[in-house]
């Protein structure tokens, strides 16, 4: 499993316009084979950060994802307004919280 988690920052004025922007990438992709998680949410209005989060399957579903129209639409419009701070990690041992 991959899973993708950080921070994207933009003007305190921009950040809910980011916040639609990447949800609105949501519905679709959530149906995407290999999608297992796709959110985004405002973490701190007043610095502009939106938190990250996505579960992917395996790398072969990511980049069938990142290859997709939209998200290039969305993050080439937004590519020079934003900061992007987001880690991919490969989850190797998944199990339960209190396993």
């Amino acid at each position: 499993m991959i899973i993708i988690a950080g921070h994207m920052t933009t003007t305190p004025e921009l950040v809910h316009d980011l916040a639609a922007a990447l949800s609105g990438l949501v519905p679709a992709t959530l149906r995407e084979d290999g999608c297992i998680n796709y959110s985004f949410a405002i973490e701190d209005a007043a610095a502009g950060t939106v938190l990250v989060y996505e579960r992917w399957r395996d790398q072969a579903a990511l980049s069938v994802h990142l290859a997709q129209p939209a998200i290039a639409a969305v993050l080439g419009g937004w590519a020079d307004k934003v900061s992007i701070d987001v880690t991919k990690f490969d989850a190797t041992n998944p199990r339960g919280l209190m396993d």
